[in-house]
């Protein structure tokens, strides 16, 4: 018979040993593994499996531990994976039953869904999955709504995702769909990140965006009649301190933002027409340009700019689309003129192809300064192969007295410090 001092121990040693089991179920990769356990364990039970009992028993003891999980916890889990399958973790206990509809955040994937991409049968299934989830969600706020679909979206499905969004002040809301055109956007109040991503933004939405909280934009394959509806939403957005703009086929491109911080381009014109672009940006501090451009770039004092990155692609190597003579011969003077216009920043990021630009017309870069007067951080982004430039174009992007060279291990890219 065991003595009292034993059992105690006994009963010490247990406790410590479930305190480490819990400790360990409580690992992210813990609960994925319980969520998989129950998955089986149903298809275990359908099959009729003897072993079904059993293993029942050994997932019970796990599932009561993560449902004592506070709710904040468990909706950060479930905030991490697609609505879908949030919903599905509602028949793993009675805790799990309508956390779903709590959740802060919407991640509604089209591509999700079983069948073929625009059948009638896979577009239904979403369609009535998205209108069961508004409706059977509690009445709390949305912080990030996110749409997704490769394949054109039903119009009123569309409509009545930006409806709800708007009626529970969502913050952030990303479009990642081919959405119909015109899109009816409502003016939000709250929203204060919004992404418009899609294969074809040949019509923009049907007026400028009215959104006075928003602090970060970002829109994609933006066509030549999408530059008046960019100017004029950003002109209504004055927080604004990030824009972000992806695939341009603009012929010009005026952005007028006093709190702009950061803005980025990237062009996919293959016609390589010249694109203007005019900035009045005091507060800016980041520029980032690249992709198929030949720029014309006119922009305002820029005082405290600090970033600045670079890496145009030339067109004009390509026999599809052969490029105007006059454009051809005029783009490294417009390029000289741009990174002068950008001599505030102190960290610089040239691409080679930059370079070949510049190259492409060495004798306009003769008697002209280093453009950069505050530089302290060059790097240079160049394929691992070798290079040949003229000496002055060597010359103008670092004065060789005060600037050295370095190249990294990988032989892709070259950083310069200045010397003591």
């Amino acid at each position: 018979m065991k003595s009292p001092k034993e059992s105690l121990d006994q009963r010490r040693i247990t406790s410590e040993g479930a305190d480490g089991d819990r400790r360990k179920l409580n690992r992210p990769e813990n609960r994925r593994l319980s969520v998989l356990h129950e998955n089986v364990l149903r298809r275990m039970e359908a099959r009729g499996d003897k072993r079904y009992q059993k293993k029942r028993k050994l997932v019970c003891g796990e599932e009561d531990i993560s449902s004592r999980l506070p709710d904040s916890i468990l909706h950060q889990i479930l905030s991490s994976i697609d609505t879908r399958s949030a919903v599905q973790t509602s028949v793993l206990s009675k805790r799990w039953r309508y956390l779903w509809t709590s959740l802060p955040n919407l991640h509604l994937d089209y591509d999700e869904f079983p069948g073929t991409d625009g059948c009638d049968i896979k577009m239904h299934r979403f369609t009535h999955f998205v209108n069961q989830v508004f409706s059977r969600r509690d009445t709390s706020n949305v912080f990030r709504f996110y749409l997704w679909s490769s394949y054109y979206l039903d119009p009123s499905l569309v409509r009545n995702c930006l409806f709800y969004a708007f009626q529970h002040n969502v913050q952030e809301l990303i479009l990642w769909a081919a959405y119909p055109k015109p899109l009816e956007f409502p003016t939000f109040e709250s929203l204060t990140s919004l992404a418009l991503v899609c294969n074809d933004f040949c019509t923009p939405p049907d007026k400028p965006l009215q959104l006075p909280a928003l602090k970060t934009l970002q829109l994609s394959c933006c066509s030549y009649c999408c530059a008046n509806f960019i100017t004029q939403t950003v002109g209504n957005c004055p927080n604004l301190e990030t824009l972000i703009l992806d695939d341009l086929m603009l012929k010009s491109l005026n952005i007028t933002a006093p709190n702009l911080r950061n803005l980025e381009l990237a062009y996919k014109d293959e016609s390589c027409n010249e694109s203007e672009i005019v900035v009045s940006a005091p507060r800016l501090t980041s520029f980032k340009l690249e992709g198929d451009a030949s720029p014309v770039f006119s922009g305002a004092s820029l005082p405290c700019l600090q970033n600045a990155y670079v890496d145009l692609v030339p067109c004009f190597y390509d026999e599809w689309h052969p490029p105007d003579a006059d454009i051809k011969q005029r783009m490294p003077l417009n390029v000289i003129n741009m990174l002068e216009q950008l001599r505030e920043a102190n960290s610089v990021t040239l691409s080679v192809k930059t370079l070949e630009v510049l190259a492409m017309d060495p004798e306009s870069l003769n008697n002209r300064p280093p453009p950069f007067c505050n530089l302290k951080h060059l790097k240079l982004i160049t394929p691992s192969r070798s290079l040949n430039l003229p000496l002055n174009v060597n010359g103008y992007r670092c004065d060789s007295e005060k600037w050295l060279l370095k190249c990294d291990s990988y032989g892709k890219s070259f950083q310069s410090a200045r010397m003591n």
